[in-house]
């Protein structure tokens, strides 16, 4: 049999029907007039009822909510339905937080949100249920997936989300002592999250850094962002009416809330987001959000709504600067920056794009989470961004509006002052004036022009720019969805030399260009790792491999299908960003890279410091422990001195190639033809002959299996080199024509 409900819910209840503080105390005093622990207590329960209502940021320490005896629902080691809870992670407004685990169909960790017992208020489970909905639409890396929903046996909502077991976006580069362009970096990735919800039709409204966590995956970090716990759905299966917040009500966290969402109506759109991820980026960049969260502690709501209309913020650049050298230190240290420099990094590009996207008037802010990322990978990359200064005109403006009185009782007394001195001084300066006017306008009119013109050849070039990035952007996810075919019709029309230099373009391009191969298109894979050599070669600056063995494939298929001065460029790029590597790991892949054909004495000169960096590799002890890794060296060493002239050298390192135990396949077949090829130089034909024959049918047994793109001992493209050198030693071999 179902209990009575409580006194003290009783009481609860009645006292949340009252409109006023006023009421609710004084009706509190009198139905608990002789019992003042009972009126502590309530008191309590409402003060945080009503921050549930309004989804504050700073809560009052408040003892929880306890469970009612009997309900089984909400202590650590209950059950609801599959899922054990098993510890406390921490409480919203309404929501309370638990790690639990799933224990059927498949046993595994998750995060499970239950609304708080005295808390499920018809709003509080409209908007809880609105949470559930707005993350169920998700469907990115970087938003936490919804696995689960239900309802408790008493009938208390919950959902069950992915564990994400990371931290706060800011404690994370802190700790990581990130620097500014990791920071950005970042930070785009969450702007593409948003953009994703955007695109659902849901705002998130509540963007702050703890909403934002992020923990390290395979070595790179992954930002994951939480709670859409105040989300408002603008298209899609919601009514786009209903946003279960009280007209004039406060939601959401007023340091990184917009002055429209602070004025609580009906229209926010994706704008307001926009103004939350800037102050976000603020904080990341200089260590403080745009208005700091004492700034509204024991303040109502008319008083933040009036900081959030009508304080300015100042640059970012502007507030280090007027910080203690003490503080400015702690900041510059989690950066990895100098503190007399970090004031200068941010000037400019950056506070520009910091003051567009916290803009009070939405209108003069970015349209869109991926615009505001666009400019940021602008300023990444050194090309203009769109943020600009306001006008002149803007600011005056602004400036009239904010002091009307002031500017019209200056304006009466500047109007009699200069009425008075421009009487007695018009005549006199008129033919002087005249004239030098007459030339002013004419210098005015050219430099107008010129400007004009400027202004139009960066505007067009920033737009398709922009365009480019789109047709990326849209590539990448659809790679993410498998659909190729469309992706590569996409990246088809990018334009070399506009394509975003980003780590998103470098994995989408490289994913097209290796699903052409499996498909036998191989002149548009040519393509694509042409448009993919610089954007590898520069969004990645580390002395490691990771770049260069990018560039091993995408020389193979563009010196094989792709036009000559591809490779040429290919060269350039590859000798730029590498020539002066101290990895005999990167040397080697460079090397054998770049010397696929015969080369210029500048590429020559170029090689002979990375062929001096493997030299001296093969004296170590890892060359003993790995000769398959040795074999290669040895064989790049075989080719650079091969192409420099030095034969005897050449064959030196050929023939130690060949004789190590790892030496097959694609390896052993190299070799053999770089050794007929210098065979035939030295006068050896017949040698030179009958060695390039037996290649052939090595080669010919390589292109007739099927083709496999996938990672084993002999790689495809070190037999598509094989074949290249064959192709060059065959041409070099065959009797001259009559």
């Amino acid at each position: 049999m179902k209990q009575p409900p409580s006194i003290n819910r009783l009481l609860f209840v009645a006292a949340s029907n009252f409109s006023t503080a006023e009421e609710r105390r004084a009706f509190l005093e009198f139905a608990c007039r002789d019992d003042e622990a009972r009126l502590k207590r309530l008191e309590v329960l409402l003060e945080a009822r009503g921050e549930a209502e309004e989804f504050f940021e700073f809560q009052p320490a408040v003892e929880p909510v306890l469970e009612t005896p009997g309900e089984g629902e909400g202590g650590l080691g209950a059950r609801i339905g599959p899922y054990r809870l098993i510890d406390r992670l921490g409480a919203g407004g309404c929501g309370v937080v638990y790690l639990a685990e799933q224990q059927e169909p498949v046993k595994r960790k998750v995060a499970l949100k239950i609304i708080r017992l005295g808390m499920d208020t018809e709003s509080v489970i409209a908007r809880f249920a609105m949470e559930r909905e707005a993350l169920a639409l998700m469907d990115h890396p970087n938003i936490a997936r919804v696995l689960d929903a239900g309802t408790t046996a008493s009938g208390r909502p919950f959902f069950v989300m992915e564990l994400v077991d990371g931290e706060r976006i800011t404690d994370y580069c802190d700790r990581k002592r990130l620097g500014l362009r990791e920071r950005l970096d970042l930070f785009t990735r969450v702007c593409e999250a948003i953009q994703h919800a955007h695109q659902k039709g849901v705002i998130h409204r509540d963007i702050k850094p703890s909403n934002v966590l992020v923990r390290d995956h395979d070595g790179r970090a992954e930002p994951k962002v939480i709670d859409f716990g105040i989300a408002k759905a603008t298209a899609g299966g919601f009514d786009g009416e209903v946003t279960y917040t009280k007209v004039g009500q406060l939601v959401g966290t007023p340091a990184y809330m917009s002055p429209e969402q602070a004025e609580g109506g009906t229209d926010i759109d994706t704008r307001s987001d926009i103004y939350s991820l800037g102050a976000m980026l603020c904080e990341l960049l200089t260590g403080r959000a745009p208005f700091s969260p004492e700034q509204f502690k024991d303040r109502g709501p008319d008083e933040i709504r009036s900081i959030l209309r009508e304080e300015e913020t100042g640059m970012p650049s502007n507030r280090l600067r007027s910080i203690s050298k003490d503080e400015i230190g702690t900041i510059a240290e989690h950066r990895a920056a100098d503190p007399q420099r970090l004031p200068g990094q941010l000037a400019g590009d950056l506070d520009w794009i910091v003051m567009k996207a916290i803009e009070k008037d939405r209108t003069r802010r970015y349209e869109t989470a991926n615009g505001l990322a666009m400019d940021v990978h602008r300023y990444l990359n050194e090309e203009p961004v769109l943020a600009r200064p306001p006008s002149r005109g803007y600011l005056l403006m602004k400036m009239v509006r904010r002091n009307r009185i002031t500017f019209a009782a200056g304006s009466v007394a500047l109007a009699g002052l200069l009425g008075g001195f421009g009487v007695s001084t018009w005549l006199f300066l008129r033919e002087k004036d005249a004239r030098e006017e007459q030339a002013r306008l004419r210098l005015v009119a050219e430099q107008a022009r010129v400007n004009a013109e400027e202004a139009r050849a960066n505007e067009e070039g920033l737009r398709k720019k922009a365009e480019a990035a789109d047709l990326v952007t849209q590539a990448a996810v659809l790679v993410r969805y498998k659909e190729m075919a469309q992706a590569d019709e996409l990246l088809a029309a990018l334009v070399p030399d506009q394509t975003p230099r980003s780590l998103e373009a470098a994995d989408t391009l490289r994913a097209v260009a290796e699903w052409n191969l499996t498909q036998g298109r191989w002149q548009a894979a040519a393509e694509r790792f042409s448009a993919l050599v610089p954007v590898i070669t520069s969004v990645d600056l580390t002395d490691t491999d990771q770049t260069s063995r990018i560039l091993m494939p995408a020389a193979t298929a563009i010196k094989e299908w792709g036009q000559p001065e591809q490779y040429k460029r290919f060269r350039e790029l590859a000798i730029s960003r590498f020539a002066e590597s101290a990895n005999p790991a990167v040397a080697g892949q460079v090397v054998k890279a770049i010397l696929l054909e015969p080369a210029d004495s500048g590429t020559l000169k170029a090689v002979t410091p990375l062929a001096a960096v493997l030299e001296a590799s093969m004296k170590g002890e890892e060359m003993e422990k790995n000769p398959y890794l040795a074999g290669w060296r040895q064989f790049s060493l075989a080719l650079a001195a091969y192409r420099q002239g030095y034969l005897d050298t050449a064959g030196y390192w050929t023939r130690r190639s060949l004789a190590s135990p790892a030496s097959t396949g694609s390896l052993t077949t190299s070799n053999r033809i770089l050794l007929a090829m210098i065979d035939f130089k030295q006068g050896r034909i017949d040698d030179a002959r009958a060695a390039l024959k037996d290649a052939r049918q090595q080669v010919g047994k390589w292109e007739a299996a099927p083709f496999q793109l996938g990672a084993t001992v002999d790689l495809w493209f070190d037999w598509g080199n094989a074949r290249i050198l064959l192709g060059e030693a065959e041409r070099m071999v065959a009797p001259p024509k009559d």
